[in-house]
Parts: C-alpha cells; structure tokens; sequence
C-alpha cells in the first residue's frame, strides 16, 4: 500500500509539473502576441492623445512593462507565505494595468470600425467588410483578458504543484521511516551485544589482574578473610552523593519543557556514554540525522548547565565520542 501511494504522489506530482510546463509556455506566447497587438493600438492611441509622433511609443512599453512586472510578481510570490496585502498589491496593479489596455483596445478597435462603416457607406472601398462596432471592441479585448486569465491560471497550478510536491515529500519519509525502523532495531541490537561483549572483556581482565596480583603478594600478605575477598570481589556502589546529582538530573528532565526527542536523547546518552551520535540517530523513533541527535542533547546540555548543573553528571560533549573511538561499531 505504501509503494502504490509513493508511485501515485509521483504521477500526480509528474503531471503536474507537465501540465505548469505547458501553462507557461502557453502564457509567454499569449503574453508575447498581447503585447505586439497592445503596442500598436496604444501607440495609436497616444497619438491621438496628442502625444509627440517621436515618443507615442513610449506609452505601450510603460502599459506593457506594468504588465509584464505584475505578472512575474503575481506568479513568484503565489507560494510564499506573506502578508496577503502585499500580494494583493501586485494584483490590483495588474487588474488595473489590464484594464487599461482592454480600454484602449475596445475604443480603438470600435471607433475604427466605426470610420470603416462610414467609408463604406460613402461609397469608398477599404478592401473588406468591417464589422460591427461592438464586435470589433469585443474581438480587441481577448488577447489581454486571456493575459489576465493566465496569469491567475498560472498562480492555481504553482501553489496545486506546492501541495502535491508536499504529499510527495511525506510519502517519501513515511517509505524511509518503515525501512529505517527496522534497520534502526538491528543497529540497536549490535550496538547492544557490542556493548555486554566490551564489559564481559573489562570484568574478565580485573578478574586476570586481580588473580596474578593475588598470586604475588600471597608469600608477603596473609590470606585475606573470605568477607574480605567478597567485598574486593564486587565493585563499590555510587556514593549517596552521585546517586543524589542522577536524581536530581532526572528530576529537571522530567519536569522541564523540553521536546520529548531532546529529553529521550538525553537520557539514552547519560545512560550509556559510549552510544556515539551515530548510534542514539539511528535507533531514535522515527530514525534522524547524525547532527539532529547531536545538536538534541546539546541544547539539553545548555539547559541543564543554566540550571546549574556541571560535569558530572553532565558529560563533556567535545570528549563523548573522542574517548570511546576504539569501540565504535561498523555499521552499513
């Protein structure tokens, strides 16, 4: 179920980056063919405007650039989380803009129908049939109303590509977090043995070192009593004193408002010193990142050490993986 709904994301996700591909190309040829049209019925315009002959053209690139600036501003900031006044600023700057193109198209392309009917009427041949006014001025309009469409088109498949790249994201983590659950148990598992086979080698080398040290001193120091050789033979408890700091430590874990994952990482690594950062990662529910684990217990180790707390109970984080590097376990 999981592969069926990470290759369906992906479909949804390809299609539509197909289809916002197609859009925009669409909307530039769209765009492009406006523009052409727009600059010369508003160059017209200026010069009826009384506009210099020299400069009339002047005014469609000032209409067209306004345009042209809203409309990218419209599309990048369609996905981004702003102020919506700011965005609606953009908008109405092209609503507006556009407005005064269609105006300008629909009263140019109206009133030269209407000149074309009165010297067809007069008896002159302009070489074709003009249409009726109205029609004419509806006919100038499409080209920037489609701009305006497009533009708007544009913005609804940005932000639809947003949301199916989102879902494709999550689909992606939920497959790595089923298969790094299980890789993180057997990480933990020989991480585990690794750690019972390096104490079972310490006890048995006190063991080796207690006897020979025993065998030499027999002919100068009297055999020790056997309460003796049970209170040497167990190692001493932690003072009431450490025991008190463990306590305490604990106490301010429990009942500080860190993160459940800070406070988790916290107490695996002051449980085990030698688990390296790689391991606390790996065997973390769902499975992080090196740094993650790392920069976890570091802003514990902040929190605590404002509280007061020192080393120990603490550990010192620059030494934590440095005094253990000979038991570091391979993993792949």
């Amino acid at each position: 179920m999981g592969d069926f709904s990470l290759r369906a994301a992906r479909i949804q996700l390809g299609a539509l980056i197909a289809a916002l591909l197609i859009a925009i190309f669409i909307a530039i040829g769209i765009t492009a063919g406006a523009f052409v049209l727009s600059f010369a019925v508003q160059r017209d315009l200026a010069r009826q405007g009384t506009i210099p002959e020299n400069l009339a053209w002047i005014f469609p690139v000032i209409v067209d650039s306004a345009i042209f600036g809203s409309t990218v501003a419209i599309v990048i900031l369609s996905k981004l989380k702003m102020h919506r006044r700011d965005k609606y600023f953009y908008v109405a700057v092209a609503v507006a803009v556009v407005a005064i193109s269609i105006l300008g198209n629909a009263y140019h392309a109206f009133h030269s129908a209407t000149v074309a009917q009165q010297a067809v009427a007069a008896g002159q041949s302009i070489g074709y049939t003009p249409l009726d006014p109205a029609v004419a001025a509806m006919i100038a309009v499409i080209p920037p109303v489609l701009v305006l469409a497009f533009t708007h088109g544009l913005g609804i498949l940005i932000k639809a590509t947003g949301i199916a790249y989102s879902d494709y994201k999550i689909e992606i983590d939920n497959a790595a977090a089923g298969v790094g659950v299980g890789v993180g148990v057997g990480v933990g598992a020989v991480a585990t043995q690794s750690v019972v086979m390096r104490n079972e080698t310490a006890v048995g080398a006190q063991h080796f070192l207690g006897v020979a040290e025993t065998h030499d001193a027999q002919e100068s120091a009297p055999h020790p009593s056997p309460s003796e050789q049970t209170r040497s033979s167990v190692d001493p408890e932690p003072s009431n004193e450490k025991a008190a700091e463990h306590a305490e430590l604990e106490w301010f874990i429990a009942t500080s408002d860190l993160p459940d994952a800070v406070k988790d990482t916290a107490r695996r690594k002051l449980a085990d010193p030698t688990l390296t950062w790689e391991m606390i990662a790996q065997t973390s529910n769902p499975p992080v990142a090196t740094s993650t684990s790392w920069r976890r217990y570091e802003k514990f180790d902040t929190a605590a050490r404002a509280a007061g707390f020192d080393n120990p109970p603490l550990i010192d984080m620059r030494a934590s993986d440095v005094h253990f590097t000979d038991q570091l376990v391979t993993t792949t």
